[in-house]
């Protein structure tokens, strides 16, 4: 695999927003070190702001040490157990009074206690190390008693103040908000979710934006023409934003890596990451290839002309693919099959590798399709012709 980003360069990166998605971040991040990028500038939104605390320190191994520990009781002070079962949606077995107890104590409470969150961020965090840091770290909040949003520099900040303010960019409606230094403060996330505009205020020309899929408000930013962004997000689901769960925590660290893996060596497909090794006209090749045996498996012969103008639109409608060439139908229509055959998305693939896992399952020679491609081919098909 070759990189498709210069390693010579150093780049400013902007952490979203987005409560327990966050080892999604570090996931990321581990990725790019592997690959040897560097950083100048770190900016961060609520969660994000955490994880570039850990950037700004350079503490990659400690950072996903944290995320695989991080627990409900770490967070929030409340029953876990409940706290577990109301933010899966599981109410298998959920003892109906303590639930209806602890949502009538938040209401009164007015929100979440996060009381843990401080201390669990002043034991993690070490504010003099991100403060003397030769990476600089921005950390973006929304003050309510100013209605505006704050963009604040730790080399900038009084002692104390890093920890108050990533507490405040962290404040979730469902959570209890208290004053920090005769202030209040909303999560970041209602100002800009992915703080990119910041870094681009500071000069920073070449910047990676890692998203969490987390609501927010994602501010739009006019971009010189010397400045370039590429954006990592998810594309299956990471959890939600109160799941603080090892498990899922684990999951994300994994999916954020292989996120990682795709902007770094330019990887192709949506739900798997494949090393793209072929030409159109390979591609086009193995498609009328297979569709030709597959045809002549099931007793139907197809002329040319009729699999190009037949066949390959609808298993192109079929699959989505969205690029107008022969190379990006192929890797959707392998991605369909691989799936439905519940092939492992985690590992980095080239076509030569993932063909034979999917033909494995789908034998040509028996005139096997995968179900997910079927639909749309019926159409071509006469009355009397099913494919099987």
């Amino acid at each position: 695999m070759q990189l498709a980003l210069d390693t010579t360069k150093k780049y400013a990166l902007a952490l979203a927003g987005g409560g327990a998605k966050g080892a999604y971040e570090v996931g990321v991040w581990n990725a790019l070190a592997q690959a040897g990028i560097r950083f100048e500038a770190v900016s961060g939104t609520s969660i994000g702001a955490m994880n570039a605390a850990f950037v700004a320190t350079d503490e990659l191994e400690r950072a996903k040490k944290i995320w695989l520990s991080l627990t409900y009781s770490k967070v929030i002070l409340a029953d876990p157990t409940i706290l577990d079962k109301l933010t899966k949606k599981d109410f298998t077995d959920l003892d109906l009074r303590k639930a209806a107890d602890f949502l009538a104590n938040t209401v009164r409470s007015r929100g979440l206690d996060i009381s843990p969150m401080r201390e669990t961020m002043r034991e993690v965090i070490d504010e003099n190390a991100v403060r003397n840091s030769p990476i600089d770290y921005y950390i973006v909040t929304c003050s309510v008693d100013d209605l505006k949003e704050l963009e604040l520099r730790a080399k900038d900040m009084e002692d104390g103040e890093l920890y108050d303010m990533l507490l405040a960019s962290a404040y979730l409606p469902v959570f209890r908000n208290e004053p920090l230094r005769g202030k209040r403060y909303l999560d970041g996330g209602f100002m800009d979710v992915l703080p990119v505009h910041v870094l681009v205020e500071n000069g920073y020309k070449d910047i990676i934006a890692v998203s969490c899929n987390a609501i927010g408000y994602k501010r739009p930013v006019d971009l010189p023409e010397d400045v370039n962004v590429w954006e990592v997000e998810p594309r299956t689901d990471i959890g939600n934003v109160l799941e603080f769960d090892p498990k899922q925590s684990a999951e994300n660290l994994k999916i954020g890596y292989f996120d990682g893996l795709r902007l770094l060596y330019g990887l192709q497909g949506k739900k798997y990451y494949i090393d793209h090794t072929y030409s159109e006209e390979t591609s086009y090749s193995l498609l009328v290839t297979y569709a030709r045996e597959f045809l002549k498996a099931t007793g139907r012969d197809l002329s040319l002309r009729e699999i190009n103008e037949k066949v390959l639109p609808r298993v192109a409608a079929r699959s989505k693919s969205t690029e107008y060439n022969y190379s990006d139908l192929l890797i959707s229509a392998l991605e369909v099959a691989a799936s439905e055959a519940k092939i492992d998305p985690y590992r980095v693939y080239t076509e030569d590798e993932l063909i034979p896992e999917v033909l494995s399952r789908y034998p040509v020679s028996e005139g096997v399709i995968p179900r997910g491609l079927q639909s749309r081919l019926l159409a071509l098909l006469d009355d009397d012709w099913r494919l099987t």
